[in-house]
């Protein structure tokens, strides 16, 4: 793993520990909860940045980083929104892949019946957005391996999300005259860099995935947002 510095919420700083190679960071404890919204955007635009970078499938089973016990799957709620972690049963602390971090932000959701019968016509398979393993789209619209089912980033909720943290941001660090401008030429941004990021109606994000830029959906809705972050 490697360690990055992010902002914390209440002042200071604090050390993540990323693994690029299974796309998988570890929060000590309550760090997950403690992210300034300057961090979150940070972390988003590492994850951005590494869309096309080699992946590992991820392992059967994986252990902490600080005491090597064996990390328990956790399922979790928040406003509504299911997620799932890795735990470590000693409580030191817990890992997310980069999809179950997006996912417990609401920045993914699954793919609709139309949408699976409408990538199902263009391509057969496609990699697990969770775990990085094959999806046979004939077979199954879920991955066999951790049970993820086929998901993409949502642009509307990205957008909105990324807005919101960009003000954030900007109200705790200072008062701008021109921050009604900035924003609302963030937002046209935002709009621009998600025309194509949906499935339904839109062939571009299947083009990608035809062409072999993208190894799953999740990456090639990061490509948005990547160009809004940027």
């Amino acid at each position: 793993m490697n360690r990055q510095s992010f902002e914390r919420i209440y002042g200071g700083s604090l050390d993540l520990d990323i693994c690029r190679g299974c796309q998988v960071i570890w929060f000590d404890d309550q760090e997950l909860l403690q992210l300034a919204p300057r961090a979150t955007l940070d972390l988003l635009a590492a994850i951005a940045k590494e869309q096309d970078a080699p992946r590992a499938t991820l392992a059967p089973t994986l252990s902490c980083p600080r005491c090597a016990a064996p990390l328990d799957e956790t399922h979790d709620i928040q406003r509504a929104t299911r997620f799932t972690y890795f735990r470590c049963p000693s409580g030191h602390g817990r890992a997310m892949t980069y999809y179950q971090f997006l996912r417990a932000r609401n920045f993914v959701r699954s793919l609709n019946a139309a949408e699976v019968e409408d990538l199902r016509r263009h391509i057969k398979q496609v990699n697990c957005a969770n775990c990085g393993a094959p999806i046979d789209l004939g077979l199954n619209a879920v991955c066999s391996f951790c049970r993820t089912p086929v998901s993409m980033l949502d642009p509307d909720q990205m957008q909105k999300a990324v807005t919101q943290l960009k003000e954030t941001a900007e109200a705790k660090s200072h008062v701008d005259p021109t921050l009604p401008l900035t924003l609302a030429t963030q937002r046209a941004e935002a709009e621009r860099a998600f025309a194509g990021a949906s499935l339904a109606g839109r062939p571009s994000l299947v083009t990608d995935l035809l062409t072999g830029d993208s190894s799953d959906l999740l990456t090639a809705g990061l490509r948005a947002l990547r160009a809004l972050l940027s």
